[in-house]
């Protein structure tokens, strides 16, 4: 029978190693003091109701398919739709664009040719980005970053890039030829290790864990509160259901999660944050279908309008 024991211990391994790597991915009990939601409404408190965004749009770049349980721990079933976006903050005194998203080349490298593109989105956050005085990055990935690294105009959105040094140090691997336009390279470095006000209503904080450049931007419209989490989460179930992302997808791409164990801590923190402020709009950067829920009950416009010339503060 020393042959049934045998078996029972490959099938023990094998059932934990299923664990480890597919299963293991739950949050911790708690993790105050990660998201200070009261701190970033403090920085913005004074700022004049007629500054404020007005709105908030999202151009759908491109998307391609995962399986559910390699965007989410735990989860079993239909392929997930992950899109990869811009957003822009609609404000009187010139706009913010939210992430540079994905170029043709890129996408179809990631999809391996099965993923949908739209030009004329990206050629609309392309434009965005030199007629607003505010770009951010949720973090130096690359389906993040293109309209940024790769931008035909460099000189003309160096002048509006708000960006630290860490999003700045992943930015050259992703450049034509690993080489960033020197207008880009010598751009000025935020400093988010506490968290800045970078616009009226806007706030940023580092946030790193998923990449060493990860910020959360905290937004505020005279009808509601946003926070874009980027890539800390995929999908939002990982938020809902305080599960990350499987250990494998660390092994398969190294650059994602390096520090996994603040990722988990900074979702427990997600969750209670938005269980605390339910009118608070959570927005991750590839869900398609959340985000798709967003456009739909008004807390998203979809498509970038033109930016207006911005209008002295009075």
């Amino acid at each position: 029978m020393k042959w049934l024991a045998g078996i029972a211990i490959v099938l023990a391994a094998l059932a934990a190693l299923f664990w480890y790597a597919v299963l293991d991915a739950a949050a911790p009990a708690e993790a105050d003091g990660i998201v200070d939601l009261a701190a970033y409404r403090e920085l913005v408190a004074n700022d004049a109701a007629a500054t404020l965004p007005t709105g908030v749009n999202i151009e759908f770049v491109g998307e391609s398919n995962a399986p559910s349980f390699a965007t989410e721990a735990g989860v079993f079933g239909s392929e997930r739709t992950l899109s990869y976006n811009s957003f822009q903050l609609v404000a009187p005194n010139g706009d913010t664009i939210i992430d540079g998203a994905v170029d043709r080349d890129t996408l179809d490298q990631m999809s391996q040719g099965k993923g949908s593109f739209d030009e004329q989105a990206y050629e609309r956050v392309l434009t965005a980005m030199t007629r607003s005085p505010t770009v951010m990055i949720t973090h130096e990935h690359l389906d993040h970053v293109m309209a940024i690294a790769r931008h035909p105009q460099p000189a003309d959105i160096a002048r509006n890039l708000d960006l630290t040094a860490a999003q700045l140090a992943g930015l050259p691997q992703h450049a034509p030829n690993g080489q960033l336009a020197p207008e880009i390279a010598g751009a000025a470095q935020l400093d988010l290790t506490q968290p800045q006000r970078v616009a009226p209503g806007v706030v940023a904080v580092a946030m790193p864990g998923h990449s060493p450049g990860t910020i959360l931007i905290y937004a505020k419209t005279a009808t509601r509160e946003y926070l874009f989490i980027g890539d800390i989460a995929w999908v939002m179930g990982s938020v809902e259901h305080l599960r990350g992302r499987p250990r494998f997808i660390t092994w398969i791409m190294p650059g994602v999660d390096p520090g996994r164990g603040e990722v988990l801590r900074q979702l427990r923190a997600l969750h209670d944050v938005a269980a605390a402020n339910p009118d608070l709009v959570l927005v991750p950067a590839h869900d398609d279908a959340y985000l798709r829920n967003l456009i739909a009950s008004g807390a998203l416009g979809e498509g970038f309008i033109t930016p207006q010339p911005a209008v002295a503060p009075e």
